[in-house]
């Protein structure tokens, strides 16, 4: 199936995120990372060429599942849906591996080894950026309720072209924007500039261009498979 193609089938439209009350992450559920926060810190990094590229492809995965079971992602018109997780996706990919290589240093990330990536042909000064990005992101020890509210922020860009219904989605990003305002004005009142920080943080995902992202993480998986079918394979698994 063709990642553009459209449902058959609109699901029921909600024009609302969930209301985080108090900016509880466990009172905003869509929005809630993933489960398996406990334990894949300690397997998902193993030392070997091959386990990396797997653990890139996981983490993409895991990036689409989250977008996938966000009610007001599923409520949106299907090709917004695609058109959205193409143009986001490797932001989603590159906030999940910064959030679970955050306990780690950077150079015991294989994730984000410059050398053990250069032995693979790729450019060291994407990995060298990307690894910076780690470290700011890692200063300012992002919690899982922002890391939540940030990937919404990249996931509903109204910017996007072609997009149905950006109207809703520009609704949805303002949403995820006064939550994690919200989080930080409760959670972290002593920070006052927190919230700003975060948000000027989110350019640093996009120094990197999506098809180098693509280069240096799995093209030794997916080979010549255009993203849009992986990401389409993803989306129906």
């Amino acid at each position: 199936m063709p990642l553009n193609k459209r449902a058959s089938t609109s699901p029921t439209r909600r024009t609302t995120l969930p209301t985080p009350g108090a900016a509880c992450p466990r009172a905003a559920a869509p929005l809630r990372p993933e489960p398996q926060t406990a334990s894949i810190t300690g397997s998902l990094y193993p030392s070997s060429h091959e386990t990396i590229y797997e653990t890139s492809a996981r983490l993409l995965f895991m990036a689409v599942k989250w977008a996938k079971n966000l009610p007001s992602f599923a409520s949106l018109p299907f090709r917004d849906q695609v058109i959205l997780l193409e143009e986001a996706w490797s932001e989603l990919f590159l906030l999940n591996a910064i959030q679970w290589c955050m306990p780690l240093d950077v150079s015991a990330s294989p994730l984000f080894n410059i050398n053990e990536h250069v032995k693979n042909g790729h450019s060291a000064t994407d990995v060298r950026i990307l690894a910076d990005t780690l470290i700011r992101f890692k200063s300012v020890h992002v919690d899982p309720a922002e890391f939540a509210c940030l990937k919404a922020i990249v996931l509903f860009r109204a910017e996007t072209r072609g997009l149905k219904d950006p109207s809703q989605i520009e609704n949805l990003q303002d949403q995820a924007q006064v939550m994690l305002w919200q989080h930080c004005r409760t959670q972290l009142p002593g920070q006052v500039a927190r919230f700003g920080r975060l948000l000027l943080m989110l350019p640093l995902l996009r120094i990197v261009p999506a098809i180098r992202i693509e280069a240096v993480f799995f093209q030794k998986t997916i080979g010549n498979t255009p993203m849009e079918k992986v990401l389409c394979d993803m989306y129906k698994n």
